[in-house]
């Protein structure tokens, strides 16, 4: 009699356990609609504080908490050079930091001189006035995991599968630029001197 309820709730706490799992995997993105569109970018031209690595990617997060906790209340960037499946993590080339300022705003230079003290460097992007982009929710730390397994393959196959020649007017096929043009000139960017 015992066995049959200890059974009884064993069972039926495996199967809430399942379901909030179960939810919580939706919740944090697995079926999530990708929009993928061309055009303005999000930000402006922007000035970033950033640390440039190479290696794993999986190992980026350390830099971010770094970041954070310079500016917990900046926006966090990452930029991620290499294609994991083409390339050995040992070699993979990220850097990651903070956006410091967007458009016509400057820096808050106490900040920025914050960032520098701590091993980052400062690079300023241009305004662009076409790119590619694409939302994914960031709801979970689950989420991360999702966007990187579900959005580059989509973003990857939009740009190289949609020839130019179908851009209509308002922007909503590939880009122009090739990834690997976009690469080289961030990796000449942001490279560490040599």
């Amino acid at each position: 009699m015992w066995e049959w309820q200890i059974l009884s709730v064993t069972g039926f706490m495996s199967l809430v356990l399942f379901l909030i799992a179960v939810c919580y995997i939706l919740y944090s993105g697995l079926t999530t609609k990708i929009h993928i569109r061309t055009g303005l970018p999000p930000v402006r031209s922007i000035t970033i504080a950033y640390k440039y690595k190479l290696g794993p990617y999986k190992d980026c997060g350390s830099v971010f908490r770094e970041s954070c906790s310079i500016g917990p209340k900046l926006s966090c960037i990452g930029i991620f050079y290499d294609d994991p499946k083409k390339v050995p993590a040992q070699k993979c080339c990220y850097a990651v930091g903070s956006i410091l300022s967007e458009g016509e705003d400057r820096p808050n230079e106490k900040q920025q001189q914050l960032y520098v003290k701590n091993g980052f460097r400062v690079f300023s992007f241009p305004a662009v006035t076409h790119v590619v982009t694409a939302s994914f929710p960031h709801r979970t730390p689950l989420s991360i995991f999702l966007g990187v397994q579900r959005v580059y393959p989509q973003l990857n196959c939009y740009i190289k599968c949609e020839p130019p020649s179908t851009l209509p007017p308002t922007g909503s096929a590939s880009c122009l630029l090739q990834p690997q043009d976009l690469s080289a000139q961030l990796v000449d960017n942001l490279s560490p001197p040599v």
